[in-house]
């Protein structure tokens, strides 16, 4: 039986494979269930593809090359130096990463220039494993910088890329109605309820459950809501992202077209900063 440092080295070794696999046997399947039920939607789930492959692009060239060796860099600089085989530190970085990607999701619901990227996952329609690829290439490149207290801190990048490998594999299985109980992981964990709530546009359910994988943040700073009525997807006010092309530019048109509206520089980055 293997030890516990050569689990955590094979996982981070295989942790890009195991998501390869989840997210492509999820989204075939779903696809093909789709057509034998004859609910398929091909052209949200062509949207969502192109928008998930920009993704894969910009994270492939931006986070994995420039920003890896930023990391790497900041690494050599750590103040302290962590086991990255070790499964009590993995806990520890996770909470921690937990933590602060519900900070940063929170601000991407309530800074207009962040809005104008996260948005384009916030516009899928029908709840699905497909419509959870829909993911904006923006964040694949200012969310590494948000993440280099973890290096400075001492985790290994190799290590914590590994870690967001799975916790992206676990967040595509969030995104379905095929599980509706509600059971006691719900207290703690985001759950297909909790997300879809998340993703809601009914009046009760607009900015609850930021949450990456822990409910506890929600809970903590109250912003948790139950599923308590059927979700209505989609963005509100009318808006709307169909086409492939809409899912690349997202909400940055109207924004800055909106900036360029404004009377001076400063009115201009005060619109950026402002709720959407």
């Amino acid at each position: 039986m293997p030890s516990a440092a050569e689990f955590m080295t094979w996982l981070t070794g295989h942790a890009a494979l195991l998501l390869a696999a989840s997210v492509t046997v999820t989204v075939v399947g779903e696809l093909v269930h789709g057509r034998l039920r004859r609910r398929a939607d091909a052209a949200g789930s062509t949207t969502s593809m192109v928008a998930g492959l920009a993704y894969l692009v910009a994270k492939g060239v931006v986070a994995k090359g420039l920003m890896f060796g930023v990391a790497l860099a900041v690494y050599e600089h750590r103040v302290f130096t962590l086991d990255w085989t070790n499964p009590v530190v993995w806990l520890g970085v996770f909470v921690g990463r937990d933590f602060a990607y519900y900070w940063t999701h929170r601000a991407e619901h309530r800074v207009r220039v962040l809005w104008a990227s996260h948005m384009i996952h916030h516009s899928l329609e029908r709840f699905s494993f497909t419509s959870a690829v829909r993911l904006p290439w923006m964040e694949a490149i200012y969310k590494p910088i948000l993440a280099l207290w973890v290096p400075l801190l001492g985790f290994h990048p190799v290590a914590y890329a590994a870690m967001g490998a799975l916790v992206l594999m676990f967040g595509q299985l969030q995104h379905t109605e095929l599980v509706r109980r509600r059971t006691a992981l719900d207290l703690v964990f985001v759950t297909p309820s909790a997300h879809r709530v998340h993703h809601g546009s009914n009046p009760e359910y607009i900015d609850k459950n930021f949450g990456s994988m822990l409910i506890v943040w929600d809970r903590l700073f109250g912003t948790y809501a139950p599923e308590t009525v059927p979700v209505r997807y989609g963005l509100i006010g009318g808006k709307r992202v169909v086409t492939p092309a809409q899912a690349l530019t997202g909400g940055y048109p109207a924004l800055l077209a909106s900036v360029r509206a404004q009377d001076n520089v400063a009115a201009g980055a005060r619109y950026l900063l402002s709720a959407p």
